[in-house]
This record gives structure tokens, C-alpha cells and sequence, in this order.
């Protein structure tokens, strides 16, 4: 997927959801009423806001009337009536900030946990993986839900306190600049409230040279989040492969593949400073350009006496207030922009996950009777052409089986569909009802945490007792672990290969399936190890059905029946 494009057709068959998807479900959802209740103290706080600086506005031009007069009663009343005024304006926008901060933390916490159910719910984030849908799951659950409900909230409260502001200020500075005489030979053109027309005018200028300067921006700022991640994650792949990388001797490699993705952060921080550079710049220049037009505007009722000194001070702070509020929007785009390229990431993500969640299986996976049925199994490639074809197979209950074939021939292929993570083909698959099954890859995940959660997982680690956890590592051979249960590491750098397979064959006594697929799952170790392992499982789950993928001739022993994939000819 290239993240670049801002068109809304994703590959494949779909589109992006509407953004109306990524903002309506918070909004209807039990939160909604806090909510709502929140929004409307950040109203109030606005309107108030407003009304203050209304009466700031007339106090300005009052105390200009006295100063002229030299009033000194009046200067010092005020001057202490705009004080008590400064005082609320300054208070109100620290509790509008608590109550958007809070509104902004509950929406990032219910949408985060609508993604993360999403993402992790029926093996989503593998088929987003395995499929290539989207790049960098997790950053946007991690960061671009963050900025999105932050940026959202914040441009929405702007929008809402300009709106205020201008309609307020714009009513002020109506009735404030009269009519506009134009002599037009014997005739006189009279404009009402032109000063409202002249900021509108240069509002609306203001912002289409803004758009057509910044639109660029969205773009470049979706391809700024892919970038960094890109740059972030092979870090953190040196980081977890430090020992790999060494033995290779491959440092001065990865450390060119760093720079490499870093010249393309690099590259896109360099074209949006230009970009940015381009829109600041005339934005300043048509701000300067345009900066004495309020008092250019005003001089013709000063000078025909329509308005004092104080009533000038009034109409140019009206304007500059209409312009202020005005002027959020092309000051603003580059946010918006921002928020734009967020929304894009989650829309996208959104498609994946919708995406991931209607796509049909060709092979059909049922839960019934007591033994694993494959009937009229064909394994396919993701582009449709045909992997393996399978016999009919069954597997039943205690029964002890061992795939071969060749390299390319289908065997994980087959234990991804028997676990529900490979669609791609034709047949059904019937695994026994109820029963618990547990799959065992050649490197098996290890979260970080302590060696108890490791052996637990995906249980919690209360689930078993200190003595069930030490008789495990004992009969895996792991005999030297077990003063170790409490301690947390990232048992996945800290363990060796050998040591990783151990420990899930460790989680295989303790979780006792009823089905067990092993796919090379002992393959890091010795014969003797290995045998002991097997050993082990035979002994104490008899009852067990066993499905293993294996190379090694040693192990035909530890099972009953063979089962051989030929890969399809021309596959």
C-alpha cells in the first residue's frame, strides 16, 4: 500500500470508511452524555469568554475617550474594571483546557480499545500481516489515535469559539463603521458596514492562498508517519536480533539500512520545511501587505467627525478581533492537514481490519466430533494457484501423526489452515469439538515479563502452581530455570534457540491440549533432547492427538502414522 496517495480507492476492493466512521461511534456511545456535558462547559467558557472581551472592547475605547479628556476619575475606574475583567479572561481558558484535555484523554480511551478489540480479535493483526493490507498497525493504534482525538477536539473548539467570536464582533463592528460615501459624479455610493466587507474580503483571500500553497501538505504528512515508523522498526529489529546480527558480523550493514531509511525521513522533512517555509512566507507577506487597512478604513469617519479617538480604538479592535478569529482558519490549515493525514491512516486501518474481518474462507474450518477431518483439501497460494492437494485424512482422538514432504510441499501451510489462519483454498477441515489445541511454531512467541507468564501464556500466570511450574521446566529439560519463575526479562534475548523450544514444550505439559501441532517445534535441539521431549509428551498426555512437521528420520519412532504432501507440479 503506498500511503503517499490521499485518494480515497484502496488496492484491492475497497475504499477508505468515511470519516463520519472514525468520529459518530464515540459520539453515540455511553460516553456520549460526559461527553456532551464536557463540550457544553467548553461553551459556556467560550461564550463568557466572548462577552468579556466584548467589554474589553468598549473599556479600550473608553479609557482612549478619557485619556484625551484627562478624566482621572474615570481613567482609574476603568482601569480597575478592565483588570477584573483581565483577570476572568485569564482563568477561563485554563478550565476550557482541563475539561478538553480530559474529553480528549476519555475518546482516545474508547477508540483505543475499539481498535485494540478489533486488531487482536480473530487473529486480525496476523491476516493484516500475511495479507500486506496496511503497514504499522500498531503505530496508529499507539500514536495516530492520540493526535487524532487531540487535533480533532482542539480544531472543533476552535472552530466553535471563532464562529462566536466573528458573529459577535462582526454585529460590534457593523454598527460601529457606519456607511462608506463614495462621490460618484452627482451621485454618492453609500456602503453600510463596509469594514465588515473589507475583512471578509481579505479573510477569504487569505485562506484560498493557504489552500492552494498547502494542499500538498496532506500528503506529505501521511508519508512523514509511514517513514518514521519505518526508520523506527528496523531499530527495534537491531535491537531484538543483536545477537544474530553479531554472529553475522552484520553491524556495518544494518547500520547503512538505518541511514538508508533515514535519508527518507530525511527527504520528507526537507519537503515539508519547503512546503512550510512556502506557505508561512506568504501568508506573513499578504498579513504585512494588508496590516494597515483597519486604520486606512477607519480614518475617513475620524476625519468627518462620525467618530472619536476612542470609537477609532473600538472599530480597530473589532476588526483586528473579526480578522483574528477569521485568520484561524488559513493560520490553521497545516493542522488540518495534519488531521487529515491521521484520519487517513485510521480510515485505512479501519478498511484493513473490515476487510480482514469479511473475507471469505475457501476452506471451510467446523468444530465437531472427536477426531481432525481433512476432506477434499486443496492448500492454494494467496494468488490462487494450488499448493498441495490432501487425501482424506483423520486424525483421531490419541493418535500420533508426522507430515513430511518437501521444502515448498505445504506442511505449515497445512497446520495455518487446521488453525484457522491460512483461507486460501478449497475443502473442509473439522477439528474435535471442545477441544483445547495448542500450536507450537519452530521459534514460539515469549512475551516479556516473568518466566511464570512465559510458561502461562496466552493463561494468566495464577493459572498453574509453583509446583506444576518447576515439574515442567525439570522435565524439559530446563532443570537450571527454576529458581527463576518470579524473575522478569525478555526471555526471548535472554533464552538461546534451544532454550525457547524447551519452554514451549514446557507450556505443552502444563497446558495439557487435547490436539498438539509441531511444526519443527524441536528443531534447535539434540537428538537425546529431542527424544526426551517427545518422550515426555507421550507419557503424560496419551490422550493426546500429535501432529508434527518434521525433517529428521529419529522422530518416525515417537509416532504412529505418516502423512506425505507432494507439492503440486509447477508449484
Amino acid at each position: 500500500m503506498t500511503e503517499q496517495s490521499i485518494d480515497k480507492t484502496l488496492p484491492g476492493d475497497g475504499k477508505r470508511p468515511g470519516i463520519g466512521q472514525l468520529i459518530s461511534p464515540f459520539w453515540a456511545s455511553s460516553e456520549k452524555w460526559l461527553a456532551l456535558s464536557l463540550i457544553a462547559v467548553v461553551l459556556a467558557i467560550n461564550s463568557s469568554s466572548t462577552y468579556a472581551h466584548v467589554a474589553l472592547n468598549k473599556l479600550h475605547g473608553q479609557l482612549t475617550d478619557a485619556l484625551v479628556a484627562l478624566d482621572w476619575p474615570l481613567i482609574s475606574t476603568t482601569l480597575l474594571e478592565t483588570l477584573a475583567i483581565g483577570v476572568v479572561t485569564t482563568l477561563l481558558p485554563l478550565i476550557s483546557v482541563l475539561a478538553i484535555d480530559y474529553l480528549t484523554l476519555r475518546w482516545r480511551t474508547w477508540m483505543t480499545a475499539r481498535y485494540v478489540e478489533r486488531w487482536t480479535q480473530r487473529s486480525a493483526y496476523y491476516q493484516l500481516e500475511r495479507d500486506n493490507l496496511i503497514s504499522n498497525g500498531d503505530q496508529r493504534i499507539a500514536e495516530d489515535i492520540n493526535l487524532f482525538t487531540d487535533v480533532t477536539i482542539n480544531l472543533s473548539t476552535n472552530i466553535i469559539h471563532v464562529v462566536v467570536n466573528t458573529v459577535t464582533f462582526t454585529i460590534i463592528l457593523w454598527s460601529l463603521s457606519g456607511a462608506l460615501s463614495i462621490p460618484l459624479g452627482s451621485e454618492t455610493l453609500s456602503i453600510p458596514g463596509y469594514m465588515v466587507f473589507a475583512v471578509y474580503l481579505y479573510s477569504f483571500l487569505h485562506l484560498a492562498l493557504s489552500h492552494w500553497l498547502g494542499k500538498v501538505l496532506i500528503g506529505v504528512n501521511m508519508n512523514k508517519q509511514t517513514v518514521e515508523a519505518d526508520f523506527r522498526f528496523l531499530g527495534m529489529q537491531v535491537r531484538e536480533n543483536a545477537e544474530q546480527i553479531a554472529f553475522f558480523g552484520g553491524g556495518e550493514r544494518e547500520g547503512q539500512r538505518l541511514l538508508s531509511r533515514f535519508d527518507r525521513v530525511r527527504a520528507n522533512t526537507l519537503l515539508m520545511m519547503r512546503k512550510t517555509f512556502k506557505l508561512k512566507f506568504f501568508q506573513s507577506m499578504f498579513t504585512q501587505a494588508f496590516s494597515p487597512l483597519p486604520t486606512l478604513l477607519a480614518m475617513p469617519l475620524l476625519l468627518s467627525g462620525q467618530i472619536t479617538l476612542g470609537g477609532m480604538t473600538q472599530i480597530t479592535l473589532a476588526y483586528g478581533t473579526v480578522l483574528g478569529t477569521l485568520a484561524f482558519f488559513p493560520q490553521a490549515y497545516q493542522s488540518f492537514t495534519n488531521w487529515m493525514a491521521l484520519a487517513n491512516r485510521l480510515r485505512d486501518m479501519l478498511w484493513a481490519l473490515n476487510k480482514a474481518r469479511d473475507q471469505p474462507a475457501g476452506i471451510r474450518l467446523e468444530n465437531r466430533g472427536a477426531a481432525l477431518r481433512c476432506q477434499d483439501v486443496t492448500l492454494q497460494r494467496p494468488d490462487g494457484a494450488v499448493l498441495a492437494r490432501l487425501p482424506a485424512w483423520q486424525a483421531a482422538a490419541g493418535e500420533r501423526w508426522v507430515v513430511r514432504g518437501r521444502s515448498g510441499s505445504g506442511k505449515s501451510t497445512l497446520l495455518r489452515a487446521c488453525a484457522g489462519l491460512w483461507p486460501f483454498g478449497v475443502g473442509e477441515i473439522t477439528r474435535p469439538a471442545a477441544a483445547r489445541m495448542l500450536f507450537l511454531p519452530q521459534k514460539s512467541y515469549i512475551p516479556v515479563g516473568t518466566l511464570k507468564s512465559a510458561l502461562a501464556y496466552p493463561d494468566e500466570p495464577e493459572t498453574f502452581t509453583d509446583q506444576q511450574y518447576r515439574q515442567a521446566l525439570v522435565d524439559c529439560c530446563l532443570a537450571e530455570r527454576v529458581d527463576s519463575l518470579t524473575q522478569f526479562e525478555r526471555w526471548q534475548q535472554v533464552l538461546s534457540g534451544g532454550e525457547q523450544q524447551r519452554l514451549a514444550m514446557a507450556r505443552v505439559l502444563l497446558h495439557r491440549p487435547d490436539v498438539i501441532f509441531l511444526d519443527e517445534a524441536t528443531s534447535a535441539l539434540d537428538p537425546e533432547t529431542e527424544s526426551q521431549l517427545y518422550q515426555a509428551l507421550i507419557e503424560q498426555l496419551p490422550n493426546s492427538t500429535i501432529i508434527s512437521v518434521a525433517h529428521r528420520k529419529e522422530l518416525e519412532h515417537f509416532h504412529q502414522h505418516t502423512l506425505t504432501l507432494t507439492p503440486e507440479r509447477g508449484s
